[in-house]
């Protein structure tokens, strides 16, 4: 292969969409180039009519994209591992049947969260509240926002991959997703979702466009959700923090344990704690999950610059209510957005701006990988040792 293949699966603007698509080193003809394919195809029935997504598989990792859903990716397989958890929402859910301004603006989002990288945004991404908006007079006008913004239960408006040619080969999905509405801010994230043939990675590159007229606030979280087999009873979050704190004081109660993880408990309370981890001089930072044995392990990439802040949720309720733990940067701490905003952690982004955001996600599947990590990890942090508060502090939390 000498150029690069590119085949265009949706395209609203001009009026292109296929249902089913398969490419593939052996359809192509390119079986030297290892055994990799992408295919898209839509689901049918219940919750997830009108589902579209997109399989990728690199010969070693596996991932599914969910154009539907903000190009999210729902779940993964690498070497045997699964990647992402076992929610009690079973399928991809089509948003056409998600309200997410149910009673308590919590609920209906909840009702198609099951993925294992969704994002949070983008005109807001943290709890569910009645945000306190200043005026240019200096008054407040009150706005109802749901948990986690729109993003996630927006289709995409055009999807493309790209096959390019290298050794190893490239393999790229790219997505464009518009949270736009008539009076309100207009945003264009157009994303790269891409891995190697043969690799244990895979990468995102997120471009979020003001394309309207005028500023507009943005925030964005990226929610990374896993369960077995790297979460279990004795596992550990390795990370670079310089200093840590509990949401509130739910989470207070086991902070000085706030790396470790429990067993399954039926009826668990979620717990959040909040994080600033040290970075290296270009701004890369990490976050390691390991297993109890330490002998498989999964790591997130990202940059500081991009991504400041850290919250770690853990809930590690019974298999069938949802056993997991959320690794989750983002541009601001996941709390209402009155408060982020006083402190000075919701950007401003001016009309024709665009702030970009990479993440990386790669697996290790044995102890000589995991500790490696881990060395990198003990590298960044120096000399340094965690200031860890036992109870919420101001800056984090609303207290």
């Amino acid at each position: 292969m000498s150029k690069s293949i590119s085949q265009i699966l949706i395209d609203n603007d001009k009026g292109l969409y296929l249902t089913n698509c398969n490419l593939s080193s052996d359809a192509l003809g390119l079986g030297g180039s290892g055994n990799w394919s992408i295919r898209k195809n839509r689901l049918r029935g219940g919750l997830s009519d009108g589902v579209d997504q997109v399989i990728v598989n690199n010969g070693k990792m596996s991932f599914t994209i969910l154009p539907t859903r903000g190009m999210g990716i729902y779940r993964g397989e690498c070497g045997g591992n699964f990647l992402g958890w076992n929610s009690p929402v079973k399928n991809p859910v089509n948003p056409a049947f998600i309200n997410l301004l149910e009673p308590d603006t919590c609920r209906g989002w909840l009702k198609g969260f099951n993925e294992c990288i969704v994002r949070c945004g983008l005109y807001s991404n943290g709890a569910n509240c009645v945000d306190q908006v200043p005026q240019a007079d200096g008054s407040f006008v009150e706005e109802v926002l749901n948990m986690h913004g729109h993003i996630a239960n927006i289709p995409a408006k055009y999807v493309e991959i790209q096959i390019i040619p290298g050794d190893p080969v490239e393999l790229v999905v790219i997505g464009v997703v518009e949270e736009a509405a008539c009076f309100c801010p207009q945003y264009r994230l157009t994303t790269r979702i891409s891995t190697f043939v043969g690799s244990n990675k895979f990468s995102i590159r997120d471009e979020v466009s003001n394309f309207g007229s005028l500023p507009v606030e943005f925030q964005m979280l990226y929610h990374c959700n896993f369960g077995p087999p790297f979460l279990e009873e004795g596992a550990k979050l390795v990370t670079p923090s310089l200093e840590g704190a509990p949401r509130d004081a739910r989470a207070a109660e086991d902070m000085q344990t706030w790396d470790y993880y429990k067993a399954p408990e039926a009826g668990y309370a979620e717990q959040n704690s909040y994080h600033d981890f040290a970075a290296a001089e270009d701004g890369s930072t990490l976050a390691l999950l390991k297993n109890q044995a330490g002998n498989k392990g999964l790591t997130l990439r990202w940059n500081k610059n991009q991504l400041p802040c850290f919250c770690q949720w853990k809930r590690t309720a019974s298999l069938a209510e949802g056993y997991v733990t959320g690794i989750e940067p983002g541009t601001n701490f996941p709390n209402i957005k009155t408060f982020e905003r006083q402190q000075g952690r919701v950007i401003n982004l001016q009309a024709g701006q665009t702030y970009c955001m990479d993440l990386s996600l790669e697996v290790a599947e044995d102890s000589k990988q995991v500790q490696a990590v881990e060395s990198e990890i003990a590298k960044l942090l120096g000399n340094r040792k965690i200031q860890l508060h036992l109870q919420p502090i101001a800056k984090w939390s609303p207290l």
